[in-house]
């Protein structure tokens, strides 16, 4: 939420304020664009001056500023020419221009708040904070002409400014002030709404944005749609997912090109493991701003949890090359750190490795960044440096599920495999609960394949029905089932397991193996064959296929008849 929501707000300030002498046009070098109109009128101040704020109320800013610099031509003295040519330079984000006309203006008014006011929130926009405060300082310190100005509008934007400079008990208490100047401050009620947030103070944030969003008034240039995206932060903090995603749905109803909105929902939808769903909504955040650098870096997360590596790459490298650099509190190390997970899914080891480097050098303190480097480290076989990184994501957040599951990956690939045990438990038990179930079913499905290895069918088979209860999507837990299944001559279940699995991805050669041979394991060899030959069409290179469908065709032939 910006200033320049406030400052846009003041466009009316002051149309009755006396008019005196200023600076002459050649000291100041304004450009002054031809306006046809009527001769007799070339020359008259008022004309041009009441044209000038005429065109500020309709936002034709550009047409305005001509106006305005043809009012000050004709009278360069004249401070109600100066403070519309200030509004309409806000109203282009001409900041350091706005500055300069709220300067004559309060040179020639000096006991003007509302102006001093104006002032303050242009020189927030160019981030001098200090200058900003002062101005905000001195406009309530004079406490003079506030006209529809207030004194609360003022707290307002200091208490914005502070919060931007990182100084949220300052934000806060002036914030505080602004409500209190104004308990029907809706725009300011959402801000310090906003700074709970970030403060991890979610009931006292949600208390302020459901005041704002129940007051509804005095949002200034904003909607309520401010309010009830703010209120979706609120309950994603709290993990009220459904609750966040219907604020999120109240702003963009309100407000259908708040591209962050989208984006923040999106984000919510991925974490969720809804990633078509994540994938649109960003779509709709680059709709409403196309170079959206955050959006196309959720986009590039979503595309790599649907396997679409190649068309993630080319989102992550559209965020960093072309996007308009506006992140989320990761920054663009998210961006680097997806782009790494689309190389992996490339094949590209080498060069994700690269990527993800550079995501930890800009974000060191990211488990999550840690733990997909590992990933790369292992796919490439550097098992230590895997371990190594996978020992710093777990340090940085001990909950961390996907630290602990890469931890175990490596660790089985070790041959240590009771350790590795160990770390699926603590994946399990981790943050994989909140959220996407989806990678809780594979954490499941991992250790199903490890209990296997090690003999242990039965703790193997309850492994894999857990992984299908979470997820009864996964080829992958079905078809470990129907292996420790087999293992201890369960195989009509196993048949089942198998086809399951088939079902779910039909041309998975090492799926239609097993059918076969289970099926085999039951003397149904006809319907083994079958199975054997289509696996065999899948991957003529699959021994198992190879062994066993000679197996079926050798008990197939007809017997010799007795004699």
């Amino acid at each position: 939420m910006g200033v320049t929501v406030i400052l846009r707000s003041f466009i009316n300030l002051f149309k009755q304020s006396k008019r005196v002498l200023l600076l002459s046009l050649v000291l100041l070098n304004l450009p002054i664009a031809p306006i046809a109109i009527a001769q007799e009128k070339l020359q008259d101040f008022d004309y041009w001056a009441s044209l000038c704020s005429s065109l500020v109320k309709s936002r034709k800013y550009k047409e305005a500023i001509e106006a305005c610099n043809q009012a000050i031509t004709l009278n360069t003295n004249e401070p109600i020419a100066w403070l519309e040519r200030g509004d309409a330079m806000v109203g282009l984000a001409m900041y350091t221009e706005a500055v300069v006309s709220y300067d004559r203006f309060i040179k020639l008014q000096p006991n003007s708040s509302g102006a001093l006011a104006k002032r303050c929130g242009a020189l927030n926009e160019l981030e001098r904070y200090e200058d900003a405060i002062a101005s905000c300082e001195l406009a309530l310190r004079i406490d003079l002409n506030w006209d529809d100005a207030s004194p609360a509008m003022v707290w307002y934007i200091q208490g914005a400014i502070l919060k931007r400079a990182g100084k949220m008990a300052e934000a806060l208490e002036s914030l505080g002030l602004a409500i209190r100047s104004n308990p029907n401050y809706s725009l300011a009620l959402t801000e310090r709404c906003d700074i709970f947030v970030s403060l991890e103070r979610a009931a006292d944030a949600l208390q302020d944005c459901d005041r704002a969003i129940k007051v509804n008034a005095n949002w200034g240039k904003a909607t309520p749609a401010i309010a009830w995206k703010t209120k979706g932060k609120v309950q994603n903090q709290l993990q009220r997912f459904d609750d966040a995603l219907f604020a999120y749905d109240k702003a963009v109803a309100i407000e259908p090109t708040n591209a962050q909105a989208w984006a923040e929902q999106g984000m919510i939808l991925w974490r969720l493991g809804r990633y078509a769903e994540a994938l649109a909504s960003q779509e709709w955040a680059l709709k409403a701003k196309d170079k959206y650098s955050l959006a196309l870096a959720n986009s590039c997360a979503a595309l790599n949890q649907l396997r679409q590596y190649k068309e993630a790459l080319a989102a992550c490298n559209a965020a960093l090359q072309e996007g308009d650099q506006q992140w989320d509190y990761l920054g663009p190390a998210w961006a680097w750190d997806q782009r790494a997970n689309a190389l992996n899914g490339l094949g590209k080891y080498e060069e994700a490795l690269a990527s993800a480097n550079r995501a930890i050098a800009l974000q060191p303190k990211q488990a999550s960044f840690w733990g997909n480097r590992a990933a790369t480290l292992w796919a490439l076989g550097r098992f230590d440096l895997a371990l190594s990184s996978t020992n710093q994501a777990i340090a940085l957040n001990q909950n961390s599920s996907s630290a602990w599951f890469n931890h175990g990956r490596i660790l089985a690939s070790l041959g240590r495999t009771e350790e590795a045990l160990t770390a699926y438990d603590k994946a399990i038990q981790g943050d994989a609960n909140i959220g996407s179930q989806i990678f809780l079913a594979d954490i499941w499905t991992n250790k199903a394949a490890l209990l296997w290895r090690l003999n242990r069918f039965r703790e193997s088979i309850a492994a894999s029905q857990q992984a299908i209860g979470i997820n009864p999507k996964s080829d992958t837990a079905w078809f470990n089932l129907g292996l420790a299944l087999m293992s201890i001559e369960r195989n009509a279940e196993a048949v089942t397991a198998y086809s399951r699995a088939i079902a779910i991805d039909v041309k998975n050669a090492d799926y239609w193996t097993g059918r076969g041979i289970a099926l085999l394991a039951l003397n149904s060899n006809a319907d083994a064959l079958v199975a054997l030959e289509q696996a065999l069409k899948l991957n003529p290179s699959q021994t198992q296929a190879t062994i066993n469908k000679a197996i079926a065709i050798e008990r197939l032939k007809p017997k010799p008849a007795k004699p």
